[in-house]
């Protein structure tokens, strides 16, 4: 990958913790008083939303892996409560491990922070962090459109257009001597279920294709052949490079 690398996706993952942030002039200081109302006033609400919100309803508004990377379940009261301390916990070592240290300074109580209170210092820093992390991401898209748009002559009209497999998810792999096809649950985001590779060589695959979600990709013409470069997130929540290198790319519903 050379636009949508492993690091852009990560920088992905850093552009919206200000989104939800409010200000709050008890979250300049730490208190384990404020600390626990506001955590109690968190749940309430959470049990409430979970109450109110059929459980196919709120999966059909994420993929699976966020399914499953966030544990979501739907079950009794004191499941839930411990299901909202799981994703406070999973959240808090998430933000920790993120977020810059001199960010994580300024930040009187992480805990707070993780339940979306926060100074109007920290909430001006966090905010600039997310925007200069936008602009990056934002950059690399644009450099890739414009790759596109200076190669496109070269390649079939069909191969550019009709591919959209973002958050597809490969379920299944054949392979014959000259050819490898992809299987796809596609998750309602493109009609396509099978890509073949005609004539191929596989350049790099850091894991296993099959039961990894297909993020992001980059298409190129190398000496003629096709080469598509996949960012994907395998079964274990890990990002992997798969590159391919094919005479023929071809799209089947």
């Amino acid at each position: 990958m050379k636009y949508f690398t492993k690091e852009w996706y990560q920088t992905c993952q850093k552009t919206s913790f200000h989104l939800s942030l409010e200000e709050d002039k008890q979250a300049e200081t730490f208190s384990e008083e404020y600390f626990h109302q506001l955590y109690d006033q968190k749940l309430k609400e959470w049990l409430s939303f979970m109450e109110q919100m059929p459980p196919e309803l709120i999966e059909e508004s994420m993929s699976e892996a966020e399914i499953l990377s966030q544990q979501v379940f739907y079950a009794t009261d004191h499941e839930e409560v411990e299901n909202f301390h799981n994703i406070f916990m999973d959240n808090q070592e998430r933000i920790q491990k993120t977020l810059p240290e001199a960010i994580l300074k300024i930040i009187a109580d992480i805990r707070v922070f993780v339940l979306d209170k926060a100074s109007s210092e920290v909430i001006a820093a966090v905010t600039q962090y997310c925007e200069d992390n936008m602009r990056s991401v934002k950059r690399a898209i644009e450099q890739y459109q414009k790759h596109l748009k200076n190669v496109s002559n070269s390649f079939q009209r069909n191969i550019l257009e009709k591919h959209n497999f973002h958050d597809c998810k490969v379920t299944g792999i054949k392979r014959t001597e000259d050819s490898l096809l992809i299987l796809l649950d596609s998750g309602g985001f493109t009609e396509i279920k099978e890509v073949l590779f005609e004539i191929y060589k596989i350049i790099k695959q850091d894991s296993l294709l099959e039961n990894s979600w297909w993020l992001y990709d980059e298409i190129y013409d190398v000496d003629g052949r096709y080469e598509w470069h996949v960012l994907l997130q395998d079964e274990n929540l890990e990002l992997a490079d798969f590159i391919i290198s094919a005479e023929n790319i071809t799209f089947s519903h």
